[in-house]
């Protein structure tokens, strides 16, 4: 029953030192935010799970500090390669498969064996396991640690790289002490215990004879009990010595045969030599070099708990900061946060009680200017290091580098030049910079020009196209608004209602006529909009998607989140002929739209059934078709053949009143009309869409026949609004 005992604490003792020498998953978690003092940057992991995608990686071996060099970055590209990847993956689990033998060895000896039994030192297969053990956790731990370490300072300047400095220690301490245990002090104890006098003077045995008699190197085992002892090197149960790992020969078992599984019966088959007398060992040096031993022994046990100790911190963190924060960046985000409490405490309140501000994503962090131009200049009073007014997306990028390149290739993020090419008002119509500035710009985005520091023009400005003074495009604000960030108001209609608005994209209009839009105003307030697993799932968290849920969140795992919202879709709406968005010229995209197509069915699938879907887009298809063929194309052939006339003037745009007609006629009628159809709005589809394109059909090309049996009527060109610009030419 002792032995069935024993199994289980062996069991368990390797259980635990499996789960405390796992090294834990990189997760953005608030312990882990603490303890590296940066939050959630490059901590996402691989689909796959636990490993580290290569930013994260990189951002290791950088020491834990953002911005991560080129180098750096070129260095954990190589080692996130397959070769590198599984071969860290073998010296990881020989690390740790040595890492538990060894001190799972140790544990045993001191809970079953006890250091003070060994009077004649480790036996041979205990010492060739230990020093093998060694010799492996020196090897692969170096491996491991130059794949994290790229300079020496990262060894004490940061958390993660002080305790793996302090555990570096603790095993070279350990393996020192150990070295000098199965050498110097084994071979002394086998001395002290050696040849010694098996009888005493009057034919007895004595104990330092019997201390000498443990069966190992070849030596007799002998036993005492309850006054006797008796020879046991015969015996299969004996074998170098030692009894089912437990008792060593050399020593008087009479209290521990009290505990056994047996009786002392057992005894009666064993050859007995005679009485045990007291006696004092031959050597007597020996209690001292024995003590000498169990003094290292224990040693080794404290740096073990001790070497645990530093794992724990690195997966739980410790309420103590090892190291004061002396980074130029964290103390710049903490003077910013201390002055911005005063001067504007709805920006901090609001930075509180975002994710940022759990994970200490602080000001400077957002804020940190990417060229000297855009410096705020005012702020070098405060602190020396660079801000910027203006956050852009390369800023954003430095956390979430997936959603900024999505959102960098989807119209989203190009809307400013897409308008600039499609939209007639903005490229030749009569419009000025007030007009342009409160309305199309403010959605679209403006370009945005920074002198000594300070943006001037086209300031203030969120539009989702925005151009930005380093060069990058749009603006993450514009859907995650200040400074909440919030993926909950992300994930809501209202984040896309202040843009997709109005009788040109009335696409939130449309959604609240929709079953999707009265869902969501009935139930909307019971949905969970930020789930605590992070996925956001059609059934359990809400029952009727957003605009979010169907352009962006993912179906399951069959249809991946993107930031790429020109994905999905097959037909380019806003275009003024419909045509698939790989053909559409302001901006091509790289899709294939009979794929794009299967994902947004997926989407639906999530709620209906496949004939469902499929029947919704023949008549969406239907739609599209009908305004291509029947109202568009006939449209823009009767526009053509007046300017190739003459009949209409090519001068400027909205000079003539046929050419306001033939615009509104796409941009207003034409896409509710498929926007209706699209997104399931009867009413946009028919009476707001199809029904006043009707009628403008047919007045436009009543006005096209009078012009041309009347001849051209006056322009607009004194239309009090328009630009005081030279003519140009038009390209309808």
């Amino acid at each position: 029953m002792n032995l069935r005992k024993h199994r289980i604490w062996l069991l368990l003792v390797w259980g635990v030192l499996c789960w405390l020498s796992t090294p834990s998953a990189a997760r953005a978690t608030d312990t882990y935010a603490r303890r590296t003092g940066k939050g959630c940057i490059f901590c996402h992991r691989e689909s796959t799970g636990g490993q580290l995608r290569t930013a994260g990686f990189a951002y290791i071996r950088n020491g834990y500090r953002y911005p991560v060099s080129l180098s750096v970055l070129a260095k954990a590209e190589s080692l996130q390669g397959p070769v590198h990847k599984t071969l860290r993956f073998i010296v990881g689990y020989l690390h740790l498969t040595a890492a538990v033998i060894f001190f799972g060895a140790i544990f045993y000896i001191h809970i079953f064996i006890r250091p003070t039994r060994l009077t004649g030192g480790l036996p041979k297969a205990e010492r060739m396991l230990g020093l093998t053990c060694m010799a492996v956790l020196t090897a692969t731990g170096a491996y491991l640690t130059w794949a994290r370490i790229d300079r020496w300072e990262q060894f004490i300047d940061n958390g993660f790289g002080l305790m793996l400095t302090v555990k570096l220690c603790l095993f070279a301490l350990m393996v020192a002490i150990g070295l000098a245990a199965v050498t110097v002090v084994h071979r002394k104890m086998r001395r002290a215990a050696g040849p010694v006098a098996a009888t005493g003077d009057d034919g007895t045995l004595t104990p330092g004879a019997l201390a000498a008699h443990d069966g190992i190197d070849g030596r007799p085992a002998h036993i005492a009990h309850d006054g006797r002892v008796y020879d046991v090197s015969a015996s299969g149960r004996w074998t170098a010595g030692r009894h089912f790992g437990k008792h060593q020969a050399g020593n008087n078992l009479t209290d521990a045969l009290a505990g056994a599984p047996h009786g002392a019966e057992v005894l009666e088959k064993i050859p007995c030599l005679g009485p045990l007398v007291p006696g004092v060992p031959a050597r007597s040096h020996a209690p001292r070099i024995q003590r000498v031993f169990v003094w290292m022994a224990y040693t080794n046990l404290v740096l073990i708990f001790l070497i645990l100790g530093c794992i724990a911190v690195w997966r739980w963190d410790f309420p103590i900061q090892l190291l004061p924060e002396q980074r130029a960046e964290v103390l710049v985000g903490q003077t910013c946060v201390t002055c911005h409490r005063q001067k504007s405490p709805a920006i901090v309140a609001d930075w509180q009680n975002s994710a940022h501000g759990r994970l200490d994503v602080d000001c400077y962090k957002c804020h940190r200017a990417n060229t000297d131009e855009t410096i705020l200049k005012s702020h070098l009073v405060h602190t020396p290091s660079p801000i910027s007014s203006v956050v852009s997306p390369i800023n954003c990028g430095g956390c979430h580098p997936r959603e900024v390149e999505e959102f960098g290739r989807s119209k989203h993020a190009n809307t400013h030049e897409i308008m600039q090419q499609i939209d007639y008002w903005l490229r030749d119509g009569m419009n000025n910079a007030v007009e342009r500035t409160t309305g199309c710009f403010a959605c679209h985005g403006t370009r945005v020009d920074v002198v000594d520091g300070k943006p001037v023009a086209g300031w203030p400005n969120v539009g989702i196209g925005r151009l930005n003074p380093d060069g990058s495009k749009g603006s993450c604000s514009s859907c995650h608004t200040r400074h909440r960030f919030s993926v909950e108001e992300a994930r809501r209609p209202e984040a896309c209602d202040q843009c997709h608005l109005g009788p040109d994209h009335p696409q939130i209009e449309i959604y609240n006529e929709s079953k999707h839009g009265t869902l969501y105003h009935a139930e909307g307030d019971r949905w969970q909009f930020d789930p605590a697993d992070r996925r956001w799932t059609a059934g359990r968290d809400f029952r009727a998607p957003t605009c979010a849920g169907c352009h962006m969140s993912a179906a399951g795992t069959a249809v991946p989140r993107s930031h790429d919202v020109t994905e999905r879709l097959a037909w380019e709406l806003q275009s003024p002929l419909t045509i698939h968005p790989s053909d559409f010229k302001p901006m091509p995209a790289a899709t294939d739209w009979q794929k794009e197509r299967e994902k947004m069915t997926t989407v639906c699938r999530q709620c209906h059934a496949q004939s469902w879907a499929v029947a919704h887009f023949a008549n969406f298809d239907a739609a599209v078709a009908l305004y291509n063929d029947t109202y568009y194309r006939p449209a823009k052939a009767r526009m053509d053949g007046l300017y190739a006339a003459g009949t209409l003037s090519a001068e400027r745009y909205f000079d003539e009143p046929l050419e306001w007609e033939f615009y509104e006629l796409w941009h207003h009628e034409g896409r509710r009309a498929r926007m209706g159809a699209a997104m399931m709005a009867p009413d946009y589809a028919w009476w707001h869409g199809f029904y006043e394109l009707k009628h403008r059909f047919n007045r436009f090309f009543d006005e096209a026949r009078d012009l041309e049996e009347q001849g051209p009527g006056p322009t607009w060109l004194n239309f009090p609004g328009r630009n005081q610009l030279p003519p140009q030419a038009k390209t309808p």
